[in-house]
């Protein structure tokens, strides 16, 4: 069992990968088509009269698909001042408190977001936008990138166990 676990957080670990390098293609490519709008404008040549609404989009997909991502590596936001004054074996349990914490917010918000998903697709929901994309697909977003999430604390708490072996042992 443990190796299957260890080949799933490895497949897990290079979806995570993916999903980043996607969103940080999607940052380079903004650059780039916000610069040749702005050079269409100038020439007088028209514009790319979409790209305002796609960045909008591609920056909401961006951040949800990308946290999961970011909390793997430890680049999240954090306040380590209470870990910092707890013994190992108690920090250790503060944090995986706060990882059980975080899985079940996130699997709430994660069945919120398929509710909400679901809604928006029997009534067929479009924004009121020149680029109308339905908005259930940004609730699917929402929802992915929750359970991505609350997966992603799940093996956190697994990690947790093995630092804790390590600090008893005084690695």
């Amino acid at each position: 069992m443990p190796q299957l676990l260890e080949l799933f957080e490895a497949g897990f670990h290079r979806l995570l990968t993916w999903l980043a390098a996607l969103v940080a293609i999607s940052i380079g490519l903004i650059a780039i088509l916000i610069s040749l709008n702005l050079i269409l404008i100038k020439m007088q040549w028209g514009s790319i009269w979409w790209l305002y609404e796609a960045v909008e989009y591609s920056l909401y997909v961006g951040a949800f698909l990308g946290a999961p991502w970011v909390l793997q590596q430890g680049a999240h936001v954090r306040v380590d001042v209470v870990v910092s004054t707890l013994s190992p074996q108690a920090a250790v349990r503060l944090e995986r408190f706060m990882d059980v914490f975080g899985a079940a917010l996130c699997l709430f918000l994660c069945y919120w977001g398929v509710q909400a998903g679901i809604s928006e697709f029997e009534d067929g929901t479009l924004p009121d936008k020149d680029l109308r994309i339905a908005n259930w697909y940004m609730m699917v977003v929402f929802a992915v990138a929750f359970f991505l999430l609350a997966v992603e604390f799940l093996l956190r708490i697994r990690r947790a166990g093995s630092e804790e072996e390590e600090a008893e042992v005084g690695f």
